[in-house]
């Protein structure tokens, strides 16, 4: 499956070299209560168990010393292994250890939902959303600076949800993330798409992201989603004369969280474009 797809991916980089004529024209296209709870950190973590057409959700905001309440803030999307409702594992990898590490070069509150289910965030958007209007309102973070990022499965969503609604969103950065939809609503691996399938799908995201600042991250050896996936990408973005950036990691596995959201220049990026 994976070989499919890596040949898949590298059909469309060619593809993508001969082509980008093809690329200009398809691109034309109710909460709980607050729970305070205590952690070893001088960041403050405040965890609500929420409710969403049926559905329930922990809605985890960050606060690093260095944020100001009502400022800039951060989306991010946990990966398919961190689903589940015990509200801790989806602020154990990625963007929130990275600010706890270094809580000075972060300077937002972040907003971190966690879904049980392993479908991919596409099909949780409508809550990702009312969440984010509710934290919004309630004076957490200014709707004028907001971003998004995700891993794995939530560098798909950051894209997908930016891409969905770009008047709301200052910027996106994707780790490891993908194009098309991997995981039905029920949480189960999907087909792997054709090669006009996944053409299709790629340039209709790219194209709904090519107003928006994105930076695109990835390891070079990553067993689980092949880097193709953020290389076709970029070259997608890059014909349309996106603001893109891509930095791929050399050896890495599917861990590329570790790096990007390690760089210093990352954190300034953010604050550069979530800036008043």
């Amino acid at each position: 499956m994976l070989l499919q797809t890596r040949l898949l991916l590298v059909f469309l980089l060619f593809s993508f070299g001969i082509s980008t004529g093809l690329l200009a024209s398809v691109a034309s296209t109710a909460a709980q209560p607050d729970e305070q709870l205590g952690q070893d950190s001088a960041t403050e973590f405040i965890h609500k168990a929420v409710e969403v057409d049926g559905e329930e959700y922990i809605w985890t905001i960050m606060i690093p010393p260095s944020a100001k309440k009502g400022g800039a803030g951060l989306l991010f999307l946990h990966g398919k292994g961190q689903c589940g409702d015990d509200g801790e594992l989806h602020t154990k990898y990625g963007l929130p250890p990275a600010i706890e590490s270094n809580p000075e070069a972060w300077p937002f509150v972040v907003m971190i939902p966690q879904k049980k289910s392993g479908a991919d965030w596409n099909f949780h958007e409508e809550a990702v959303m009312q969440l984010l209007d509710e934290t919004i309102e309630e004076g957490y973070v200014d709707p004028e600076r907001i971003g998004v990022t995700g891993l794995s499965q939530g560098g798909h969503g950051a894209m997908v949800i930016a891409s969905n609604n770009p008047k709301r969103f200052s910027a996106v950065a994707p780790v490891c993330g993908y194009a098309h939809i991997a995981h039905d609503e029920q949480g189960n691996d999907t087909p792997i798409p054709s090669i006009e399938e996944y053409q299709a799908q790629m340039l209709n995201l790219a194209g709904k992201l090519k107003d928006l600042p994105v930076w695109l991250f990835h390891g070079d050896e990553d067993a689980a989603v092949p880097v193709d996936c953020s290389r076709v990408m970029n070259h997608a973005l890059k014909s349309m004369g996106a603001d893109v950036k891509y930095t791929e990691f050399p050896g890495v596995n599917h861990d590329a969280w570790d790096p990007a959201y390690a760089m210093p220049e990352l954190a300034e990026w953010y604050r550069e474009h979530l800036s008043d």
